[in-house]
């Protein structure tokens, strides 16, 4: 605008939670740009569509989410500059965003602001260039040919020498030059103090420790040569064990059915444990009730970044327990909420000691200097979601040095995902980092750096050693004084816990567990896999405190409320009619006259007709198909089914709901086969059928989930042909018993034909008894006792 003179229009479009932060920036800097924050209910969108229209505003700052939905108006406007922020969101070159803006938008520059373009894997970097320059970037298959081989991890990979691998990367390097611009924090913020990560080993619990070995034998027994008691097979069974081993390294109490034996076994009035034996369960707990008071002694604040909000609530019981001040963000706080919680915890002189993150909502665009201590509970399979967590805290404004505290379980499933985080870090340090796209470095600096990598490959084998108290105050102390507090404090609390007559290991140990635990295996295995079915369909779990998420008004009641801008007096009536309903007597048997007359028909729909139960084979039956196609994975271990359990909310998905008249999740399907609702197995194809062609109607063709929803339904009709074919062979097994049986009676007959014969004339002393009729529910049991019979008569 101050140079070329092009004063737009200009979009930007950001995550919901960082659209005041630019607001705020774009005023603080350009104070004369006319900008619009183009967000809000419908009636305040339809109010921003006059000025527009008259194109009188230079920046448009808006969110995805409205990218999409209001099209229709957005996409009439012919911008001059797209601006993406967080641009690794468009690495899915199907996903929704993408399309619509390559469909419908049309801007001739287009700008990603992104801390991470690579991520995973080479494919994602080649979506973002396809997103800029789309005539250059045309083929994904092309880009993948040339430059991934030094990457690859399929068995196509082919052996390169180090000069070949150095050869291609900087191929790749001198391709990506012209397009890509890279900033470090250090380059831009001189004074930004240094961020120091650790991986911090920790020890597992007695009862963490049985529970993993039970767990590891699972996997042992059923590796796909051959299923185990309950059918499960290798694939599904692996993959789902290893989030069971995630949970047992977080926290044992993570399956709610164990909880509940060791409250009883504990002693516990309730079903929830809590107090003392809530971190000596936990090797990870266990570590932060030695780190957490330290901090807190020396003024650090602390964001702690978790993946499950299970997780999250049993550390909330933890922190209520030690009396810890904090706040607490995931994935259903609302947007408003999360601009207020960010305010509580950044003000001066703030109470609040920790903040509490999922790592998915609460690791992307937001602002939290006020912390200097960052710990990752659990590390995502993603290692560019936790870089991103803790940028919350290391960010331009910081003025302490940050410590990254990173918890791993020793010899555990953990220690693998840490090692596959570090390979994909490997390769977007030799993409990215090493093509130094500071447009300043030589030819010759980037190639000494990439050697360098090369050759550190192999070096970075870590100890399994578990830190002492000496060992972890090295890590948290930022000073000598802290350090001699942080010992002085170790060795108070080891004495206060030896003046304890009454006291216990500081971790559960074997003795202490009850004998079921380590004696029956079937009892482990039954609490255990209890969870997995309720973990995919629903169950309730800890209860989370003094937060309604209940919905009191329904979509239409919602969207009219808050276009009327009422919603609060709305809640308010509806919650003041439940009660009234609640307090009512049952009138509907009492309301008859003595006379019998018929009570007064009440509109609405009559109440649900119970269905006969189906046969228990035709249930199995519809069962086993349906449990086939929701395990099913291919071939990388994904699960397709994972998308199609449970549909979103109206709120959570309008537009869905809108295009699709007859939705159905596998949820929907489970139950219906649960009712008996099903009359066949032609019913339930009905409905698995609609679920694949609502996935295939709302998503655009192509997309992984129009693609996955035509292998479940070839999956389906895979198992429903089985299941077919393995009846066919029982009841031609049965036509052939139904023969021998067929036999036998004509011979029987024949004999007693010829005994009639011989006693003709002779007077009947009583009705002879009826003849055995086989049918198909007779069993082999009955049919022999019928044979028996006959040949009684006979003889």
């Amino acid at each position: 605008m101050e140079y070329k003179r092009i004063n737009g229009p200009f979009l930007i479009i950001v995550p919901l939670s960082t659209l005041s932060n630019w607001l705020y920036e774009l005023e603080k800097w350009s104070p004369s740009v006319v900008k619009i924050a183009y967000k809000g209910t419908p009636v305040l969108r339809r109010g921003l569509v006059p000025q527009l229209r008259s194109g009188k505003f230079n920046v448009l700052l808006t969110t995805y989410e409205y990218i999409i939905k209001d099209k229709n108006i957005l996409a009439k406007i012919r911008w001059k500059y797209m601006i993406v922020d967080e641009g690794h969101r468009m690495k899915n070159h199907h996903c929704k965003l993408t399309q619509v803006l390559n469909t419908h938008y049309v801007a001739p520059r287009r700008l990603l602001l992104t801390g991470t373009p690579l991520q995973n894997k080479l494919p994602e970097l080649w979506a973002l260039l396809n997103f800029l320059l789309p005539t250059i970037f045309k083929s994904c298959s092309t880009f993948e040919q040339w430059f991934n081989a030094p990457f690859s991890m399929t068995g196509e990979r082919v052996d390169l020498n180090e000069e070949e691998t150095i050869l291609i990367i900087r191929r790749l390097h001198k391709v990506l030059r012209p397009f890509l611009l890279r900033r470090l924090k250090k380059e831009v913020e001189s004074q930004l103090p240094e961020k120091v990560e650790y991986v911090v080993k920790c020890d597992m619990s007695a009862i963490q420790k049985v529970l993993y070995r039970h767990m590891q034998r699972g996997i042992l027994l059923t590796d796909g040569s051959e299923k185990d008691k309950k059918g499960k097979g290798g694939a599904k069974t692996l993959m789902n064990t290893i989030m069971q081993l995630k949970k047992i390294c977080n926290h044992p109490y993570m399956f709610q059915h164990i909880e509940e034996s060791f409250a009883e076994h504990l002693g516990f009035p309730s079903n929830v444990i809590s107090g003392l034996e809530l971190y000596r369960a936990s090797g990870k707990f266990e570590l932060l009730d030695r780190i957490l008071p330290k901090l807190q002694a020396t003024n650090h604040r602390v964001l702690l970044f978790c993946q499950m909000t299970t997780l999250m609530t049993i550390m909330e019981d933890y922190f209520g327990y030690r009396n810890f001040q904090y706040l607490r963000l995931d994935g259903t706080t609302k947007s408003d909420d999360r601009a207020m919680l960010l305010k509580k915890f950044n003000e001066e002189g703030s109470q609040y000691f920790i903040f509490l993150l999922s790592t998915r909502a609460g690791g992307l665009g937001l602002n939290l200097q006020a912390a200097d201590t960052v710990v990752i509970f659990d590390s995502d399979w993603n290692p560019h979601q936790d870089l991103q967590a803790q940028d919350r805290a290391h960010r331009i404004g910081q003025q302490n040095e940050v410590r990254v505290l990173r918890l791993c379980t020793v010899n555990s499933v953990e220690e693998k995902i840490l090692a596959a985080a570090k390979y994909k870090l490997n390769v977007d340090q030799k993409v990215i980092q090493a093509g130094m796209f500071d447009q300043k470095s030589s030819s010759h600096e980037r190639r000494a750096f990439l050697q360098a990598i090369l050759e550190t490959e192999e070096q970075n084998e870590e100890e399994d050693e578990i830190p002492d108290d000496e060992t972890l105050n090295q890590m948290i102390a930022r000073n000598e004084d802290e350090f001699e507090l942080f010992m002085r404090m170790d060795m108070d609390r080891r004495r206060e816990e030896a003046r304890n007559p009454k006291r216990k290991p500081r971790l559960m140990e074997e003795d202490e567990l009850p004998s079921w635990i380590i004696r029956d295996e079937a009892e482990v295995e039954r609490l255990t896999y209890e969870e997995e079915e309720e973990k995919m369909f629903g169950r309730g779990s800890r209860c989370r405190r003094d937060v309604d998420y209940s919905d009191t008004l329904t979509e239409k009641q919602w969207l009219r409320a808050v276009e009327d801008g009422n919603l609060e007096e709305m809640e308010e009536e509806i919650r003041l009619k439940k009660r009234k309903r609640k307090r009512r007597p049952d009138k509907d048997f009492s309301s008859r006259d003595d006379g019998g007359s018929k009570a007064k028909k009440k509109r609405g729909r009559p109440p649900a007709e119970k269905h006969s139960p189906n046969p228990p084979k035709l249930t199995k039956q519809m069962n086993t198909i349906i449990d086939t196609v929701i395990n099913y994975r291919d071939g990388s271990g994904r699960q397709l089914s994972e998308v199609f359990v449970q549909l979103p909310s109206r709120k959570e998905l309008p537009e869905y709901y809108e295009l699709i008249r007859k939705p159905v999740d596998f949820k929907k399907i489970k139950d219906r086969v649960r009712n008996h609702k099903y009359r066949g197995v032609g019913d339930l194809e009905r409905d698995v059928m609609l679920l694949c062609h609502n996935a295939q109607t709302f998503n655009l063709e192509g997309s992984q989930i129009y693609e996955d929803s035509i292998v479940l339904q070839s999956v389906f009709k895979s198992a429903r042909q089985k299941i077919a074919k393995d009846e066919e062979s029982d009841d031609d097994s049965e036509e052939e018993e139904e023969d021998e049986d067929e036999s036998e009676a004509e011979a029987k007959s024949v004999r007693v034909k010829i005994k009639l014969g011989k006693d003709k004339g002779k007077k009947r002393q009583s009705r002879g008894k009826a003849k055995p009729v086989v049918s198909d529910d007779d069993s082999d049991d009955d049919l022999d006792d019928n044979r028996n019979k006959t040949g009684n008569e006979d003889s």
